[in-house]
Order: C-alpha cells, then structure tokens, then sequence
C-alpha cells in the first residue's frame, strides 16, 4: 500500500488578474545605429544634421550622437524605445539599415569556488550539449528577492552559508512523530532537517519499519531539501560554495518528508501552504511562492487528492514542478498530474539518463546527473550543499565527484530557478506562461547512433529522447528568460460586477503598448465599454452572468499579446454576490519529481 511519496535515494506567474492599476512607465530613449543608402539625398547635407532631418521626416526630435564608422551615424531621440525606432528607420526608402545600439556588458563568472564544477550551468558545447545555458541568462537578469520559490522535501540546514541569506522561515508539516525524527510533535514553525537517517534501532522499531517499506537497510542522511535549495538558489558571488540557477530568489523550506519519505496529506498541505492557500489550524503563509519545487515522486496514477490541490494551486497563479521518478518506467505522482510541469532526466549529452522515468506526462527534461565510467570519480554528478553529519547534523560542505549526486530530483530545481528568473524579468507572467514559454525555448534533443529511440531502452535504461517520451526538449536557461521578455498583458478589476453599473478595467504589461483593444468575449448579453481602445475602459453589462474581457495590446514594433478577464455580473447590489475579476489563461507550470540519489556508492542507485 502506498503511505507516500518518497526521496529516491542517490545523493541525492499572473495572466489575468492583476490587483491595482498599471505601474507607469518611464520614457524610453531611443540611440539607433543608421546607414543611408549610397544614393540618399540626406548624404548630401551636413553629416551633423542628416539625422535631425531624418527625425523631422518622421515626426520625431532627434539628434546625431556620433559616427562609429564613415558610412554610419548614431541617432538619439527621446519618447520612443530604440528597437520602436529601428523600425520605423528601416522602412523610410533611403536608409539602408537601422538597428538599436545596445549595451554589452562585461561577462564576470561568479567567484563562487565551485562553480567551475557546475558543468549544467554553463554554455551548451559539444562535450556537454545539455547544459542549461544560465550563464547567459545571468547576462539578461540575476533574479530578485520578490519571487519565491517553495522547496517541499526534508527541510534544511538554516545555518549552511550559501543557504543562510535566502531563506525564509518555512513550516514543518511532517505529522507524524515517529516519521519525522525532530523531537518536536505534529506541525511546528522549524523547518530545519534534523536528518533522514535510519539507525538500527529505528529498524527495530516495527511502525517505523513498516513505514519505510520494510527496508532493513541502515542508512545516513540525505540532507536532500538543502541540495535541493542550494540549485534553485545558492547564494552566488560570495567567494564560497557554488551558485545556485535562480540569483537572489528567496527559498521557502517545506519540511514534508521524514526518515521514510512523506505521506501524501503532509505534501497536499505543504503545497497548499506554499502558495498562500488556508491550511486548518495553521497561521497563513506571509510569503507565498510562485513556484513550488517537487523533487518527490511515488507510484500511481494521480489521485483526486492532487487533482484538487493542483487545480487550487494553479487557480492562484503558481507553478508546480515535479519530477518524473527514478524508476526507468512510467511518470510517477505527482509529477503525472495534469497542470504539473513533469521534469525528465537527462545525460551531459541530452540523451535520457539511464534510471530516469519517462513518458507523455513530462513537460520538458533537464540534466540529472550521470557518471559516464563504472570507475573512478564520477564525471559528470551536481555539486550540492550538504551537511556533513552522517546521521544528525554536523558542519556544512558541498558533494564531490566521489559522493555521488544524481537524480530526477536535481533536475527539478534547475527548472524552477529557471522559471524563477523568467519572474524577475517579467512578474506579469502566468503560470500558464510560464509553463508555455519554457517549453518553447527548449533545445531540440540530440541522437545518439548507438542508442535506441524511447520508450524502447538499453538493458541499463538508456536511450533517445522524444517530444513524447522526454517533454518539449532540453531546458535552455538563456532562451527561456529572453522569451519571457516577450509583451505580457494583464487586467485588474475595480470592483464586483452588479448589472446596468460600470466596473473599471485597467491594462497592465511588461511593455509600453501604442495601442489596447478591449473586448468581448462570451456572455449571456452585450455589454458596452466606454473608451475601447484605451489603455483604462469601463464595463457595464446588460444582464446577469458570466462573461469573459479579453485585452489585445500592441507595442511599439509590432508584437501583440492578449490577456481575459472572467466576470461573475450579479443582478443587483443587494443581493451581495458579484463575482469580480478573475484571470484567465492560468495554465500550469508543472514540476519534476526529484528523485535524488544520495549514495556514497554510485552504483548503488535505489
């Protein structure tokens, strides 16, 4: 019978609804590289005054900055964003080309010792063809504090120094006494691991045997939670340690997971938590994450338990990631939940690692650690922060190339620091986005010759991953931020909807749109707005029901986007119900089951 989801054991946002009017916009300034055509007539006047000219043609102040080369001028102009400029510029009939001129900045890798170590964070290469590509994206963004990620696993070590500056208090939700090994009875404030560790005289103990799956096997702690958030978040550029994907996101520990993994229902209110969802008996969450991290996984089909808590989870704008499992075999719970962003394991060369699950629940794969030899040091395993105690906690260090640190469960956390930097670009991104956008930017998947296309596999489990075995591809960090910088919409409602009275809607984006168009979508009657191609409209509906806003905006080149708004229009003020704004388009970023292997012994996968 299952009891719960499980570590495996090697070592191991809002699209809609916004909720206040636009923030203003400051006024871009435009600097543009041109050329003129050979034959243009501006090359006829003084080179000082050719770009005014070109302005003045079409109807913009702008001045020459200077000449990087003979045949090329720089244009400054105020009021307009420099890439809304190059395209105006590029259509006028005497100029050659135009193109923004933009800023390059010096490239410094972070100081963090072993960051040289973190081969999945750096530059895909043909030694290494699935790294995450993160460098580049810290060139476009080092995240913020204001994204939350939530870590549900066995809690962390606090006092670790890569971990101490981006924790956030947290919540023990382990019930169990017996299971969660901390002195402390039933749900408490201390999200701290005290260990996962199993002695002999908890083996002696027939509950807890029991529990565990009767294993009769003694083992040492995993300190998995504090790998776990040490990926998403390691605190870079201290001159210690390593960096973790998602900068300066702040983590929030869920302790859900005990010496012998965690029952379903501590998970359930552990999520639910995390996203600012009510759990009974418990104080609501100050600080609720846009992103929850799942590096748990266990047998079955997803249940109605997590059918629920997903779909209340998503319904408030946060993604889930989960792994898929460590089984070699089908996608596991809940990671095979619809709404979850199902998260496979793969080599350094983008083929499936040899023990990952698999299959048409996974959303997209990320490396997970693989060895490459049968001796010797592991070549190609994560460098984590642990604590060194082998049962309760000692002091603090990282995992080396003998300690071996592989599993669907680190493969998690580089999504969700992915998507958290995808946040600190663009906050407007929903869930859905957010799972849309990452999936978009992924790399195709390589072909190994010699291996078989899944789901058929080699006799160690091996073989060439698919859109329908392995998800939309490789994770690419870099690709995933700059398509998060794409235009956004959103809609905030002033007040609830009651018939025959005007409701305000106010446009919302990432961009500076020239233009917004508002509509309607569904309905049991035509409403009016007031000003519908403005970027503020009013709303009044003719009769009771539900009826879905949507708003198109168009930015300075070109791009448009679109965002719906759900309205729930009341009959009459008295009658108290009314329904308001809601988002639409909220689809889920869903996670990856990290299943991490924390084994001294890298054969001895479990």
């Amino acid at each position: 019978m299952k009891t719960g989801l499980t570590l495996c054991a090697a070592l191991l946002g809002l699209g809609a609804l916004l909720v206040g009017p636009a923030a203003a916009v400051e006024a871009p300034e435009a600097r543009v590289i041109v050329k003129l055509k050979a034959g243009s007539p501006l090359k006829q006047i003084q080179s000082g005054s050719r770009m005014q000219s070109l302005g003045e043609r079409i109807g913009i102040t702008a001045k020459m900055l200077g000449q990087p080369a003979p045949e090329l001028q720089v244009m400054r102009a105020s009021g307009i964003s420099s890439e809304a400029l190059a395209s105006r510029l590029s259509r006028e009939y005497d100029v050659e080309y135009a193109v923004p001129d933009r800023i390059k900045r010096a490239k410094a890798l972070p100081n963090d010792p072993l960051f040289s170590h973190q081969w999945y964070l750096q530059a895909a290469s043909p030694t290494q063809l699935a790294a995450t590509n993160a460098q580049a994206a810290w060139d476009i963004t080092l995240g913020t504090s204001n994204v939350v990620v939530a870590v549900v696993d066995t809690g962390v070590r606090f006092e670790h120094e890569d971990l101490t500056a981006k924790l956030l208090p947290g919540y023990d939700f382990v019930l169990d006494d017996l299971n969660s090994g901390d002195g402390q009875p039933g749900r408490d404030t201390d999200a701290s691991d005290p260990g996962d560790y199993l002695s002999t005289s908890d083996l002696a103990n027939t509950t807890l045997r029991a529990m565990c799956g009767g294993s009769f096997a003694t083992r040492n702690s995993s300190w998995h939670g504090t790998q776990v958030a040490g990926i998403v978040a390691a605190e870079a550029n201290n001159s210690r340690g390593i960096a973790g994907m998602g900068g300066a996101t702040r983590i929030l520990p869920i302790r859900a997971l005990g010496k012998c993994g965690g029952y379903d229902s501590d998970i359930i209110a552990g999520m639910r938590w995390a996203a600012g969802l009510a759990v009974p008996g418990l104080p609501a969450n100050p600080n609720p994450a846009r992103v929850i991290n799942l590096s748990l996984a266990g047998e079955g089909i997803c249940s109605s338990s997590y059918i629920d808590a997903v779909a209340e989870i998503r319904a408030v704008g946060t993604l889930i990631v989960a792994a898929a499992g460590n089984e070699t075999s089908p996608v596991e719970e809940p990671a095979n939940c619809a709404g979850v962003l199902g998260v496979a394991g793969i080599s350094h060369m983008g083929t499936k690692v040899d023990y990952s699950s698999f299959g048409p629940e996974v959303g997209i794969s990320a490396p997970a650690g693989n060895c490459v030899t049968t001796a010797g040091p592991c070549l190609f395993p994560f460098v984590n922060a642990i604590n060194l105690g082998l049962n309760g906690p000692l002091g603090n260090g990282y995992t080396g190339a003998n300690d071996v640190t592989i599993g669907t469960s680190f493969a998690v956390p580089l999504v969700s620091g992915t998507a958290a930097l995808m946040l600190a670009a663009n906050p407007l991104l929903s869930e859905s986005e957010l799972m849309a956008r990452l999936k978009r930017a992924a790399t195709a998947f390589p072909v190994d010759a010699t291996l078989p296309t899944c789901p058929a596999v080699t006799a160690d489990g091996q073989c060439n991953c698919t859109t329908t075995t392995c998800g939309a591809g490789m994770l690419d960090t870099a690709a995933a931020v700059t398509l998060a910088l794409e235009p956004t919409a959103g809609i905030s409602v002033s007040a609830a909807a009651v018939v025959n009275t005007a409701i305000t809607l106010t446009a919302a984006s990432n961009v500076s749109p020239v233009s917004w168009q508002w509509s309607q979508i569904s309905g049991p009657a035509t409403g009016s707005f007031g000003s519908p191609a403005a970027a503020s409209t009013t709303f009044t509906a003719t009769s009771a029901g539900s009826y879905t806003i949507r708003l198109t905006i168009t930015d300075a080149i070109g791009r448009t986007t679109s965002a719906d708004a759900s309205l729930t229009v009341a009959s009459a003020p008295s009658s108290g119900g009314g329904g308001g704004g809601g988002a639409t388009d909220l689809a889920s970023l869903t996670g990856i089951l990290a299943l991490a292997l924390f084994a001294a012994n890298r054969r001895n996968r479990a």
